[in-house]
């Protein structure tokens, strides 16, 4: 057991086969069942070469495997319900196809999202890019109680917020709107968030936004406005964030969405922050380069660190009340093999 694992004193963990790594991006969960993207040996996170989805039953530790695709492209997003996978895989291109100079490390790219059973291994193509566009515009697909949402871009510079329900059919536009931006689901709320970066680029001023998919016509109603940089997290109608440029130490803040009290200050300051993700409606888990934190807005003074740097850990994910991580020995090095990774998880009450 790793050391920063066992400082957590997990109550599951999944060691991969040798040689086998799971994508630092985290895991997503449906029930039982989880789901990530796994390395092969040899292979870097980043070129996709041979990569895997993995399904694993986290009862019994059976893993249901998936080749990509579509050979040259390189697997991105998931989601996940307790019958149905999708999966979204990218292409990029030179950069003149978004007209850009000719580049290998261009920001162009075109994209491909397939849904298919978990009981198969035909994926089936349900939407694809309509012109070459920045990793940004990548779509991020989520579950959404039997069905499944994302946003993609339109001609034009629009977007659309698109909505599948496996049997019923091809996808369908629910929204369209004249710019891209973050969708995040918080129960049966779905909240689409935009961005506008500050003149130093070291924030952003984020309007978050209230999608009803089950009335219609869908309209998206402003929700709230917060300033930060990094990740940020939406749960239990709270908006966890950081509240200032990523290389400053802050403390994480929580704003209620709607309330009349001022947003408040949650846990100890970290340094080089990531991303925040909550376990609970009350408990949350910051990443940052100073490590891991549990915070509870419930004692907002205080915080547990578990880790007292990010070297070796992925991103974290909370479901239910459960969090996940994923720790990599080989995170920062493309001679991987040696040590396969442990994905852990720890129930909190």
């Amino acid at each position: 057991m790793p050391h920063v694992l066992a400082k957590l004193a997990p109550d599951g963990t999944f060691g991969m086969p040798s040689g086998w790594n799971v994508d630092s991006s985290g895991v997503i969960r449906s029930g039982k069942n989880l789901a990530f993207l796994a390395v092969p040996p040899a292979e870097t996170a980043s070129d996709g070469r041979g990569s895997q989805t993995w399904v694993v039953d986290s009862v019994t530790g059976k893993v249901r495997r998936y080749r990509q695709a579509e050979a040259g492209w390189t697997p991105n997003t998931l989601a996940l319900d307790s019958n149905w996978l999708l999966r979204v895989e990218s292409r990029q291109l030179d950069g003149t196809a978004c007209g850009e100079e000719r580049s290998p490390a261009a920001d162009c790219y075109r994209w491909r999202l397939y849904g298919q059973r978990l009981t198969s291994h035909r994926p089936v193509l349900l939407a694809q890019s309509a012109h070459p566009g920045h990793q940004s515009v990548v779509p991020h697909p989520l579950a959404d109680g039997g069905s499944f949402v994302w946003e993609e871009a339109l001609a034009g510079g629009k977007a659309g917020v698109f909505r599948w329900t496996p049997g019923r059919g091809r996808p369908e536009r629910v929204l369209t709107r004249t710019s891209f931006a973050q969708l995040d689901l918080d129960g049966a709320t779905l909240y689409l968030t935009e961005g506008k970066l500050s003149h130093d680029g070291g924030t952003s001023t984020r309007t978050a936004y209230r999608l009803n998919l089950r009335q219609l016509p869908v309209t998206a109603k402003k929700a709230a406005t917060f300033t930060g940089s990094g990740g940020f997290a939406i749960r239990g109608g709270r908006i966890a964030y950081y509240p200032r440029s990523a290389d400053e130490n802050a403390k994480i803040t929580v704003l209620t969405i709607g309330a009349k009290t001022a947003p408040v200050e949650v846990g100890k300051k970290i340094n080089g922050f990531y991303t925040v993700s909550w376990i609970t409606k009350d408990r949350l888990v910051t990443w940052a380069i100073s490590g891991y934190a549990l915070d509870d807005i419930r004692q907002p003074t205080k915080a547990t660190t578990f880790a007292e740097d990010a070297v070796g850990l992925g991103v974290p994910r909370g479901f239910d009340d459960t969090l996940y991580i994923v720790y990599d020995p080989y995170q920062f090095s493309d001679s991987r093999g040696t040590k396969p990774t442990v994905l852990a998880w720890r129930r909190t009450s």
